[in-house]
Order: structure tokens, then C-alpha cells, then sequence
């Protein structure tokens, strides 16, 4: 018994280890790290999109569909922005990303976190089941989406 213990916790541990180091060396260049932060966009746009069909009653409104949609949108909504404080990830011929994001970096840093907050609220306005919570909610998280797209994306 103590022995599987033993192997089970050494398991776990280098398990842990192999993440962390994955992790650390996740961007290990530019071209990694914009092909994260591309990639984890698209999702978050897919899911907004899927919902701004509901929000603007192109497609029937279902209630645990947009709770689903606004809870990935929510878990999404933190993941992009590491994939742009790496050096060597600004714009390129890969990139629709501005300069503008690096010289105006606070700014930059706010909307994203702009962006946090109100996908957070967007998935406990979901979560009533009653679209004139949702409404005010997503538009806040669309003009910010729209605001920072504006600014610092070609």
C-alpha cells in the first residue's frame, strides 16, 4: 500500500513538473506565442458570435446553449493576452496585431481585463435565463471587443 502511495505521489509529482516546464517553454518564440493567442481568439469569437445570434434573435434564443456559449466565452476570456507580452510576438505577416498594442500597453492591459470582468458578468446574466439581463451585459463585453479591435488590430 505505502509503496503505491509512493508511486502514485511521484507520479503526480513529475506529472506537475512536465506541465510546468511545458508551460515555461510554451513560447519559446514569437510565431508560438501569436499562434496561441490567434487560436484562443477565434474560439472566444466563435462563442461571442454564436451568441450575438441569439442577442440579436437571428436564431432562436436557448437559454442553457447561451449559458454554455457564455461560461466557455467566460473561461476563454483570460488565456489570449500572456500570447502577447512575448518578445518577438509583435506584428509580422502573421499578425492583424497593431504596434499600437506595445506602446500603449496599460491601455491594452485594461481592456483585457475590461474584458474579464464583463465576461464574467455575461455568464451570471446568462445564468437567469432572461434576456434583458443578458443584453445590457453582452453589449458592454461587444464594445469592448469592438473598442480594443479598433485600436490595435489591422
Amino acid at each position: 500500500m505505502k509503496k503505491s502511495l509512493s508511486v502514485l505521489f511521484a507520479s503526480v509529482a513529475l506529472s506537475l513538473s512536465a506541465s510546468t516546464i511545458a508551460n515555461e517553454h510554451a513560447f519559446n518564440d514569437g510565431e508560438k506565442a501569436v499562434e496561441y493567442r490567434q487560436k484562443a481568439l477565434s474560439i472566444m469569437q466563435q462563442n461571442f458570435a454564436a451568441m450575438a445570434e441569439m442577442v440579436k434573435g437571428e436564431v432562436n434564443y436557448d437559454a442553457q446553449v447561451f449559458t454554455n456559449r457564455a461560461k466557455d466565452f467566460e473561461s476563454l476570456a483570460g488565456i489570449p493576452w500572456s500570447g502577447f507580452a512575448v518578445e518577438g510576438a509583435m506584428p509580422g505577416d502573421n499578425t492583424d496585431a497593431l504596434t499600437a498594442i506595445w506602446d500603449n500597453w496599460e491601455d491594452f492591459q485594461q481592456r483585457s481585463n475590461d474584458l474579464q470582468q464583463y465576461a464574467s458578468e455575461l455568464a451570471v446574466a446568462a445564468e437567469t435565463g432572461s434576456m434583458d439581463n443578458i443584453k445590457p451585459v453582452f453589449m458592454n463585453a461587444a464594445q469592448t471587443c469592438k473598442g480594443c479591435h479598433d485600436e490595435y488590430k489591422d
